[in-house]
């Protein structure tokens, strides 16, 4: 009578805290919380850059870009500024967004001088009629419209049953 001894491989665990991956515990509750931390440290790390990265400050303002039928809609949110502010630009295949506010102050006592920039550069779909791109500001939200040209739009396959 002989007996085989199956080697039962260790499960490998990676630790690589620069990537955010960390072992599973096996208890579910441990578990969660770990999850819980990472999406609160990395909530806290990107929305509030400044504390980190001075130049990453382009963070702060969130992105929605929306694929309706007829056209691509990228909102930003940029608050603070005026529409006259804003610089949008085709380059090539890329949609540039800019915005740029100073303000100088200057008093008896003390001259300050701020400055905000926004930058973001994308790019953009095939099938965009680049001639109808439109653009608008109102209320913090900058919204770029993309038109779809009509190969962009597509059609509507029916599903045969």
């Amino acid at each position: 009578m002989s007996t085989t001894l199956a080697s039962k491989k260790k499960a490998e665990t990676t630790t690589d805290l620069a990537k955010g991956l960390w072992p599973d515990f096996g208890l579910p509750s441990l578990n969660r919380l770990r999850h819980e931390f990472d999406d609160l440290w990395n909530k806290f790390y990107n929305e509030v850059p400044a504390l980190w990265n001075a130049e990453r400050a382009d963070l702060r303002w969130s992105f929605d870009v929306e694929d309706t039928p007829d056209a691509y809609v990228i909102k930003a949110e940029a608050p603070g500024f005026e529409a006259n502010d804003f610089n949008v630009e085709l380059r090539g295949d890329n949609l540039v967004l800019q915005a740029k506010k100073s303000k100088e102050e200057k008093s008896k006592e003390k001259e300050s001088f701020t400055s905000t920039q926004f930058y973001r550069a994308m790019s953009i779909p095939a099938h965009v009629a680049v001639d109808k791109i439109d653009a608008a500001y109102d209320k913090g939200i900058l919204t770029v419209t993309l038109p779809k040209t009509e190969d962009g739009k597509g059609r509507k396959i029916a599903v045969k049953g």
